[in-house]
């Protein structure tokens, strides 16, 4: 039997309720670094991209002066104009008419089935958008191992295709599409649906055979005839925080308009007090900004707080950030200290330092179910079902790039991201 016209009225007002009194009210604790950035104002949107003044060197001029004597020149600082693309996210959701029909019998039980289907749905959205604010904006998710196989199977390493990133299937859950390209040329090699992950052996097994044995390849998320390769990425910390390379959001990378990396050429290195604090104060004196934020993963913080007394490290926990997220612990330095984010997309052995008021989320549209004609819920063609999607218009915008840290190569647990792995 298909859904009836009430029963489709029902759903559409339930996904209405369900996300604005359920889903937008709570913190989502899982996704916190997209709660700490201020939004996009003052910014042009010409229906494709944001336009925003920036400025990239403060003005000199300022001098003392006898009396009936010369003022100092007047000069400005530069100026530039930066521009963002939007980046399209969409989750899709489809329900069977029939299991709609046999559970709304008894009264009201669609409806917890229903709510279930649209948390995991809006979970997995914002988990997409929460991986891109790490990303490189180049579409890489993982690589796939150097031998490379002609199988179903594929063993994926390095996430966000850095060295050292992390477990290559972190990111991956059954029911994916993905996109297999050649890291030369990003030439496609072919799009394959997920079937099972193994977070153990960063094993992933596809709908059916692909040879990536002919040259080095990667994997990027996908659709049947798009992929975040093609479409672009949202431009997430790996991107912003680059001390070279290409022009960033139409600014050529130089002078104020880059950030501080440093690495350690691939070798994982001991984070110290040392290096922490000499990047901290290379940033305040070249951008005369103190990053309010500190970014990494668990191991990365396990690993830091093994080397200095307790005590030391978690002074400033009484911090609250937006939602109420506590930091897992803070690093003190001259002006206070910086709280520190427990962020599990974050790539491993990676700290960031960020000033959060000089990275802004622009978004035209929220995270929210589609409804075009009103409706949140459509019948689809030619199936005894139903389906929607959600979506969200939205990018980072970078005011400010050289008071952001990179610190790369650090010392991790990669164990963590192994279910099965020995303690």
């Amino acid at each position: 039997m298909a859904v009836e016209s009430t029963t489709l009225a029902d759903l559409n007002e339930l996904a209405k309720d369900f996300y604005t009194d359920v889903y937008v009210e709570v913190y989502n604790a899982e996704t916190p670094l997209k709660q700490a950035f201020g939004r996009l104002e003052n910014a042009q949107f010409t229906g494709r991209k944001w336009i925003h003044g920036i400025k990239t060197a403060n003005g000199g001029g300022s001098s003392n002066a006898g009396a009936r004597k010369k003022l100092p020149n007047a000069t400005e600082g530069q100026y530039d104009q930066s521009e963002c693309t939007v980046v399209r996210t969409y989750t899709r959701m489809a329900l069977d008419a029939f299991a709609i029909e046999v559970t709304k019998r008894q009264q009201g039980s669609f409806k917890p089935a229903l709510a279930e289907v649209m948390e995991d749905r809006l979970t997995s959205h914002d988990l997409e958008i929460n991986r891109q604010m790490f990303c490189a904006g180049d579409g890489k998710l993982a690589l796939v191992t150097a031998a490379g196989a002609s199988s179903a199977t594929q063993t994926l390493m390095d996430d966000y295709g850095i060295t050292g990133g992390g477990n290559g299937a972190r990111h991956l859950y059954p029911g994916d599409t993905l996109a297999v390209r050649r890291v030369t040329g990003n030439t496609l090699v072919g799009r394959r649906t997920v079937l099972s992950v193994d977070p153990d052996t960063e094993q992933v097994v596809l709908d059916s055979t692909i040879d990536t044995t002919s040259g080095a390849c990667y994997v990027s998320k996908s659709t049947d005839d798009d992929d975040n390769y093609d479409h672009g990425e949202g431009q997430g910390l790996l991107r912003i925080v680059q001390k070279s390379g290409s022009d960033f959001q139409a600014v050529p990378t130089a002078g104020r308009w880059r950030g501080l990396v440093s690495t350690n050429s691939g070798v994982a290195r001991e984070l110290t007090d040392s290096l922490v604090m000499t990047q901290l104060s290379r940033s305040k004196a070249e951008s005369r900004k103190t990053p309010n934020l500190a970014v990494t993963r668990t191991g990365v913080i396990l690993r830091y707080t093994e080397l200095f007394l307790p005590l030391r490290r978690i002074d400033g926990l009484e911090t609250a950030m937006i939602g109420g997220y506590k930091p897992i612990m803070a690093i003190q330095h001259g002006g206070g200290v910086i709280p520190v984010m427990e962020e599990n997309d974050c790539p491993n052995g990676t700290l960031f330092f960020i000033h959060t008021e000089s990275i802004k989320h622009a978004t035209l549209v929220g995270s929210e179910w589609a409804s075009l004609d009103g409706a949140q819920f459509d019948r689809i063609a030619g199936e005894d079902g139903i389906e929607g999607y959600i979506r969200t218009y939205w990018n980072l915008f970078t005011v400010q790039r050289n008071c952001h840290i990179r610190i790369g190569d650090l010392e991790d647990i990669p164990e963590i991201d192994r279910i099965g792995a020995a303690a």
